[in-house]
C-alpha cells in the first residue's frame, strides 16, 4: 500500500494539513482541493479520495489539502478569495518538489471553483480537472479568461449544475470545455465515488497526452 504522508505545507502566513502520495519519476504532479468547507467538504471526501489514489496509481504525485479554517489548517474561510491563494502555496510546494513536472489541478465542486481561478492567473498549468462544476451557484464570470484546458466531471442530474448546463455555461472556451458525464447520481456522486475518480484519471491521461 502506498504510504500517505500528513503534513503542513506553508502558505500566505499560515500551514495547510496536506496529505502527499509521492510517484518515483512522476509523469505529472496534481494539486486536489475539496468540495465547500462549511457544507462538510474536507480533504478526506471520498471523491476526492479516490481520484487522488487513482492520480497516484498511474504515475502522479498528489497533494490533497484541507483550505484555510479547515480541518487542522489555519486561518479562516474566506469564501473562495484566500482558498485560491491556498491552491497558490500547494502548487509552489509541488513545484519544489519536482520542477518541471507538469501541474494539474483537481477540484470538486467548491474546490472546481477555486482551481478555475488560481488557473485563469497561471499559464503554466497543463489543465483543471473540475469534479460537479456549479455553474447554477456561481456566477463564473471570468471562466471565458481561462485558456488552459478544462475537463468537467459532472453527474447527470447534479443540482448545482447539469451537463447541458455546464455546456452552455462553457460554450465557446478556446480551447473547448470536455464533459464527461456520470450517468444516475447527483452533486456529491454517492455511490459512485470510484467512477468519478475513474473519469478523473481518464481526463488526466488525456491532458498528458496532448503534447
Amino acid at each position: 500500500m502506498t504510504e500517505v504522508r500528513k503534513l503542513w505545507i506553508p502558505g500566505d502566513g499560515i500551514r495547510l494539513e496536506s496529505a502527499l502520495r509521492v510517484a518515483e519519476r512522476p509523469r505529472a504532479l496534481a494539486a486536489v482541493m475539496h468540495p465547500h468547507p462549511l457544507h462538510g467538504g474536507t480533504l478526506h471526501n471520498p471523491v476526492i479520495f479516490h481520484s487522488d489514489r487513482e492520480l497516484h496509481r498511474v504515475g502522479m504525485t498528489t497533494l490533497r489539502f484541507n483550505s484555510r479554517g479547515t480541518g487542522e489548517s489555519e486561518g479562516t474561510h474566506d469564501d473562495g478569495r484566500g482558498e485560491i491563494e491556498d491552491i497558490a502555496a500547494a502548487v509552489a510546494w509541488l513545484r519544489g518538489l519536482a520542477p518541471g513536472v507538469p501541474m494539474l489541478l483537481v477540484g470538486f465542486s467548491f474546490g472546481a471553483v477555486c482551481s478555475i481561478g488560481y488557473a485563469i492567473r497561471d499559464a503554466n498549468i497543463r489543465g483543471v480537472i473540475a469534479l460537479g462544476l456549479p455553474v447554477d451557484k456561481y456566477p463564473f464570470d471570468e471562466l471565458p479568461l481561462l485558456k488552459r484546458p478544462l475537463f468537467v466531471v459532472q453527474a447527470e442530474n447534479d443540482e448545482f449544475g447539469t451537463p447541458d448546463r455546464v455546456r452552455q455555461r462553457t460554450e465557446g472556451m478556446q480551447p473547448a470545455a470536455t464533459i464527461r458525464v456520470i450517468e444516475n447520481t447527483t452533486h456529491l456522486f454517492p455511490e459512485r465515488a470510484r467512477d468519478a475518480a475513474s473519469a478523473v484519471v481518464d481526463s488526466a491521461e488525456t491532458l498528458l497526452s496532448d503534447r
